[in-house]
């Protein structure tokens, strides 16, 4: 971008012209099919004024502002050379495109602005984004938009959604970009859920690029097949889907005997790890201070049973269809095992 000093108007194309002085203000009129330049920045309206000693510019009616790799259209735009910003408002649409056949970031709000010097981008009433390198969407009520540092947030309901068929939803009072690292960070009020899970919590940071996710702040985690609190979730995905959590802490987990039945069993302990593979729990192990409840229904092939017990180490190891195969404590081990015969 070159300096204001040298961002020369270039008048490419008008219908009618009228140029003016008021109270010692050169007024220039531009009506119809407007077309011109500041320097490198394009613009295009229906009608624009330009304000010579104010160096200002402003366009009404399908404008269209494009600098390097930016392009804003909007209903009108008010650009103020001195500080270089642009002033949006109306149907307002920022996209960046680093070519001519992909779009890589779009905001559309009811108004904005742009500090071209800075590059940061605010936008503000009915704010969506969208994201094509992190495959995702995101809509708010004020978003800032650091391009330079890359660094963003979203305040005011934000909501976010990954892209796919296992589609993530997120929701909270305030979410945080990082370009560098592809983190998110969504603080209060967390709720995270997708069509196999949800998750609240105080505090979420999600890595992107290693689908992993930190929730902390009195979390709870919730399925067809457990639920679950602890002080802290580790949340392992692949490609978007979850395969594998991890409970740190006063870890609690309800869990059903069948995926979609009742969860009357139960686990504590201060480390528990579960992995899922097709919506289905697969397998747990639960390690130090271990506490669990069974209770087996009767069933065809299976008589009914019951069993509390405490040890160091437990495991447990589901069948594809999510029932119980097999259930297994080691290491300092007491317990009481009830069956159908017994008192």
């Amino acid at each position: 971008m070159q300096p204001l000093s040298n961002e020369r108007f270039r008048l490419i194309h008008a219908d009618k012209l009228f140029l003016s002085n008021l109270d010692q203000e050169n007024v220039l009129e531009l009506f119809g099919n407007v077309h011109f330049f500041y320097g490198q920045t394009e613009f295009f309206s229906n009608r624009a004024m330009i304000y010579d000693t104010q160096k200002i510019a402003r366009l009404i009616g399908s404008v269209r502002v494009s600098n390097d790799t930016l392009m804003v259209t909007a209903d009108s735009i008010a650009y103020y050379r001195i500080p270089n910003l642009l002033n949006m408002g109306g149907n307002v649409v920022i996209t960046e495109q680093k070519d001519k056949d992909r779009v890589f970031n779009r905001i559309t709000c009811d108004r904005g602005s742009y500090d071209k010097a800075n590059e940061v981008i605010t936008s503000a009433g009915r704010v969506t984004g969208y994201s094509e390198t992190e495959k995702a969407r995101a809509k708010c009520n004020f978003a800032y938009w650091d391009r330079k540092n890359g660094y963003g947030y979203l305040i005011e309901q934000p909501e976010l959604w990954s892209e796919g068929q296992d589609t993530l939803y997120v929701r909270s009072e305030k979410m945080e970009f990082f370009d560098t690292d592809h983190r998110i960070i969504a603080t209060f009020n967390v709720l995270a859920k997708s069509k196999d899970y949800s998750a609240t919590s105080d505090f979420l940071l999600y890595f992107l690029n290693e689908d992993k996710a930190i929730f902390q702040g009195k979390p709870n985690f919730s399925s067809d097949y457990a639920d679950a609190s602890a002080t802290e979730f580790h949340l392992y995905f692949s490609e978007r889907k979850l395969n594998r959590a991890e409970l740190k802490d006063s870890c609690l987990v309800w869990f059903a005997q069948e995926k979609g039945n009742a969860k009357t069993n139960w686990v504590k302990a201060k480390y528990i790890a579960m992995e899922i593979e097709n919506d289905y729990l697969q397998e747990f192990e639960a390690e130090s201070e271990v506490t669990y409840f069974y209770n087996q229904a009767k069933q065809e092939d299976k008589d009914m049973f019951s069993n509390d017990a405490s040890g160091d180490f437990l495991s447990a190891h589901f069948q594809k269809d999510g029932r119980l195969a097999t259930l297994s404590m080691k290491n300092r081990v007491k317990g009481i095992y009830r069956f159908e015969n017994n008192p």
